[in-house]
């Protein structure tokens, strides 16, 4: 029988390179589960938001063709209306939507990789059914809490700044020194049962003590993540800009032609896939990061290995 490698093991100190190393392993050996799943779940999203973003995007195209025929008048966003609006938040809606499913999603399948001896071979969506609703009820109080707490430092910024504007030299920097620790609070919420005071807490405690490491995932992984959002998103660019050529020259009639809107459509479905789908390298880039910020902080495994010695 041809030998299996050793599962990738996650509470373990990693330079750098491993650590990339190790997110690519995992991928690589699971992507027919990840890509399965993803799938599943993303896909409805994904054809929901691209009708939201294709309006969106028809409604700014209709107001091109406005001002080439010089029928704006002197307000043209007036004329876009409620629709305008509605596709606007309908595609807000469904970036978050589909960003709780997928890191819900990721998160979970990582747990089962590590508690199951098989790994992810032969699951069906009942295993990954109570952790992904797990996930996704932390991860939207995570993201509620988060958001409070970003609203109050923005407005003690602001209040500041209106006293003299010299204080958004040290704010600023401030603000960004901690958002890089917090990329780890999706990690530490997730994988331990722990309350969302004490996730903070470690948040803060891992992400200080590892901070150039989760810097350099998210720059790397981001890097790695644009690139492939750059290239599914080429056919949508190129059916956009041909659509605002014939408006240029036609005056805006090419903008109500059904086969671009469908083509458009169609490639909007592809860019919205393609951008989740990408963004799996950061979330499993983080799950690494945080396995080893947990293992030079707090020792994981040593700890393990005393509250198990008798059973050795």
């Amino acid at each position: 029988m041809e030998s299996q490698k050793p599962k990738i093991a996650m509470y373990v100190k990693r330079p750098f390179g491993e650590k990339l190393n190790a997110s690519f392993d995992f991928i690589k050996e699971n992507w027919k589960q990840l890509f399965k799943y993803s799938t599943y779940l993303l896909l409805p999203i994904c054809l929901l938001q691209a009708a939201n973003f294709s309006g969106l995007m028809g409604g700014m195209t209709d107001l091109t063709a406005m001002q080439v025929s010089e029928s704006a008048g002197d307000n043209p966003f007036a004329l876009l209306g409620p629709t305008f609006v509605l596709n606007y938040a309908g595609v807000i809606f469904f970036s978050c939507l589909g960003a709780l499913l997928l890191t819900s999603l990721i998160y979970g399948m990582v747990r089962l990789y590590n508690e199951r001896e098989e790994r992810l071979n032969g699951i069906v969506f009942s295993d990954i059914k109570p952790l992904l609703l797990h996930n996704v009820k932390r991860l939207f109080l995570m993201g509620v809490a988060i958001g409070f707490l970003f609203l109050f430092v923005i407005i003690i910024m602001v209040l500041l700044a209106v006293l003299t504007p010299f204080t958004l030299l040290l704010t600023f920097p401030l603000l960004f020194a901690f958002m890089i620790p917090m990329a780890l609070m999706a990690p530490v919420y997730l994988f331990e049962d722990i309350s969302l005071m004490e996730a903070f807490k470690k948040t803060f405690r891992l992400g200080f003590a590892t901070w150039g490491g989760v810097f350099l995932i998210l720059i790397v992984m981001g890097i790695i993540a644009s690139v492939l959002q750059g290239i599914v998103s080429i056919p949508w660019y190129v059916i956009y800009i041909v659509k605002m050529v014939f408006v240029m020259s036609d005056g805006g009639e090419v903008s109500s032609s059904v086969g671009l809107n469908f083509a458009q459509y169609l490639f909007s479905i592809l860019m919205l896939y393609g951008s989740y789908l990408s963004a799996i390298f950061s979330i499993v880039g983080l799950v690494y990061q945080y396995g080893h910020a947990s293992e030079v902080v707090d020792s994981i495994t040593v700890e393990s290995d005393i509250d198990n010695f008798d059973k050795l």
